[in-house]
């Protein structure tokens, strides 16, 4: 009996004399490059992005399931809710491209297979037959009908109803048509075999190919001999298309080129704390800083080759969207440019000019880099984990502590921090004075207590939060909870001057508040302020630090939930909650500030259009609390936009930066009195005090 299947190379008697070598020599072709492109990363400086290997397999098993099969970070970012897990309620446009992007991938990778089988099947065991090479066939053509209906999707968004994050070079187009010709060349050979074949004798076979059966039936009426030789003359030329890709990729190191090392990114990504700065060893280090491309690591140069444009980091920049000068895409594509420039790729990139450009000034402007808050949105949204961050600090660190360029308000809060250990230039507040008349214990007094309360600079000395310290250990001592400060020791945790690209001045103040700490033998550390906490938990442990550290909201939450602390229901009416970057980006915690809202308020809770990991900056991180801006580019104008338009009475928050940004935002927007900002200790506060109120 006759059983389903086809001959390979059919009609084509002498593929070997010439296919095979052709893809000898354009396969090594590619690999010539891939090896020329990593040596060129090594005109970078050393960082070791190896051990441990097997975590970092591990977690490439995930990315390959999650980012790739599956397309998380493509379907996640876009104007909607996120939930904390990486998804987010999409924009329909956004949607459109993440899916088109998954259909294009899908088929792609459904080709890579039906290839590798066919010539296994061909070459050793045959099995491409019977029922399985039926079901086979199917799903192969469905695949490819997937990628055409993508790469349709694709040109219509991107040449028809354009979003302005996307900007069109004609690599694009050429890579969307390249794989269009291939696509659709294999179809009209698949259709043009059939119709000489299986159509003939077997037609219930020819059904499964759907995609070629349906051409087949076009070129029915035509004689096996047109039909042979249009077969051998679209083989070729589709032959000559995938073998031509190759070529045309590797020789312009085409937008195509992702394909390899968007992978290799992912499994070299940062993984560990997010965000965390390099420590510079300044008694070895000669440069301070980035100011030449050669200065940023070989895994940098690697992140410029593997960004595609997408353009997602440009919509997730707070400071792009509120007019700034900053726009994370082209910040990488201008490092890139500079990159390629200066050391050319092989055989189109020319020779790198005798006159070198200055990359933190004529490449990259000073403004672009003292632009960023650091709130990570950009790193968040790329589906490929380019960190711009880590490039944007090396940058400014090199314009502090090498050039002294930076902006004057900035100056001044690193030249207080430097004389008076905390950025609040002008204050005549004492480190001590918001705990008058609430019996908190100093550590130099009595050590012997359950945790430090690290108050952190902007609570002790900025008078609105110093509400919020006083309303913490109102919360502590109604818990029975025996805590204690350091008082006049505490300095600032060294997070402004890291930011800001101070990194002497961080490391002093880092190495002297460990010392303090170690020597009164702390163990546990709980604040309210993000950006301490995460500098505390993640960045002192390189000077000896090492502390459980717990966030304010974590903290009160585990008090609420344990019983020792039982809060009424405040009337909060129509209320919401910002997400903090360091908090939640930075440290994924979104459930625990929202769990003590839940326990403390009665009303409707909403949830901002840009929320979770999605989340929307203040404005205040990386020294910009203390900078002067423009009103009209103020991020926190923005976001404060985005709560009114929500209609909600109450903002609540959990960071101090996020307060008094938000303050400032609703005064100078006049809608004080329809819009209270409050922190999370506060209303807990007012909700195990109300009671004894209501008594009296």
């Amino acid at each position: 009996d006759m059983e389903a299947g086809r001959e390979f190379y059919w009609n084509i008697p002498l593929e070997g004399l010439v296919l095979y070598p052709l893809s000898v020599v354009a396969t090594a072709f590619m690999i010539y490059v891939m090896v020329k492109t990593v040596k060129r990363w090594h005109v970078g400086q050393p960082e070791a992005r190896g051990a441990p290997w097997g975590q970092r397999i591990w977690s490439f098993l995930v990315a390959v399931v999650m980012d790739g099969l599956l397309h998380r970070r493509f379907m996640r970012y876009a104007d909607g809710i996120g939930n904390g897990f990486g998804l987010a309620r999409m924009a329909p446009r956004e949607l459109t491209a993440g899916f088109a992007h998954w259909l294009i991938f899908l088929g792609c990778l459904s080709f890579l297979v039906a290839t590798t089988l066919g010539s296994l099947s061909h070459y050793t065991v045959h099995f491409m037959k019977g029922n399985f090479y039926l079901v086979f066939s199917a799903v192969i053509d469905v695949f490819g009908i997937l990628v055409i209906i993508g790469i349709a999707l694709a040109l219509i968004r991107r040449y028809g109803a354009r979003p302005k994050r996307l900007d069109n070079k004609p690599e694009d187009l050429i890579a969307l048509l390249l794989i269009f010709v291939v696509v659709i060349s294999g179809f009209i050979v698949e259709g043009l075999r059939i119709a000489a074949t299986s159509l003939q004798t077997n037609p219930d076979w020819a059904s499964w190919s759907v995609g070629g059966y349906a051409l087949a039936l076009a070129f029915q009426g035509a004689s096996d001999a047109a039909l042979a030789v249009g077969h051998s003359v679209w083989w070729w030329l589709h032959m000559a298309s995938a073998v031509g890709a190759i070529v045309y990729v590797s020789l312009f190191h085409s937008k195509l080129f992702h394909i390899i090392w968007d992978p290799v990114n992912i499994f070299f990504r940062d993984l560990g704390p997010k965000g965390k700065l390099q420590t510079i060893d300044f008694e070895a280090a000669e440069d301070f800083g980035v100011s030449t491309i050669e200065q940023f690591t070989w895994k940098q140069l690697l992140d410029l080759d593997a960004c595609t444009r997408c353009g997602r980091c440009q919509d997730a920049c707070p400071a792009n969207a509120s007019g700034k000068a900053l726009n994370p895409k082209q910040l990488i594509q201008d490092l890139k440019t500079h990159y390629y420039e200066m050391h050319p790729l092989p055989f189109v990139g020319g020779k790198a000019p005798e006159t070198r450009r200055d990359m933190i000034s004529e490449v990259v402007t000073e403004e672009v880099i003292w632009d960023c808050t650091t709130c990570r949105a950009c790193v968040d949204a790329c589906p490929v984990y380019v960190e711009h961050v880590d490039k944007i600090i090396g940058m400014r660190r090199n314009l502090t502590m090498e050039r002294s360029q930076l902006p004057e308000s900035a100056q001044d809060a690193l030249k207080c921090l430097s004389t008076r250990w905390h950025p609040f230039r002008g204050t005549t507040q004492g480190r001590t004075d918001w705990a008058d008349g609430l019996d908190v214990t100093v550590l130099a007094d009595d050590s012997d207590v359950e945790l430090l309360y690290w108050v952190g600079c902007t609570a002790a000395l900025e008078e609105r939060n110093m509400k919020v310290a006083r309303a913490f250990a109102k919360v502590t001592q109604a818990a029975g909870v025996k805590f204690g400060i350091l008082g006049d020791e505490e300095m600032c945790c060294g997070d402004p001057a890291r930011r800001m690209g101070d990194e002497y001045l961080y490391q002093t103040l880092a190495q002297q508040n460990v010392e303090i700490l170690n020597g009164y033998g702390v163990k546990k550390i709980v604040t309210a302020c993000p950006h301490c906490f995460n500098t505390l938990k993640f960045e002192y442990p390189d000077f000896e630090g090492k502390f459980e550290v717990i966030h304010h909201a974590e903290f009160i939450n585990t008090l609420i939930k344990d019983g020792r602390i039982n809060p009424i229901q405040l009337d909060l009416s129509r209320f919401t909650y910002h997400d903090s970057c360091y908090l939640g980006r930075y440290n994924n915690i979104y459930g625990a500030p929202r769990d003590v809202l839940q326990a403390v308020g009665r009303g409707d809770r909403v949830e901002l259009p840009r929320a979770f990991n999605n989340s929307f900056c203040c404005g205040g991180g990386a020294g910009h609390m203390w900078m002067e801006e423009e009103p009209e580019t103020r991020i926190s104008s923005h976001r404060v936009a985005e709560v009114v338009e929500a209609d909600v009475s109450l903002l609540a928050t959990a960071c101090p930066y996020c307060l008094v940004m938000f303050e400032d935002a609703v005064k100078a927007k006049g809608v004080e009195e329809t819009l209270r900002t409050r922190d999370l200790a506060e209303l807990v506060a007012d909700a195990i005090t109300l009671p004894a109120k209501s008594e009296a």
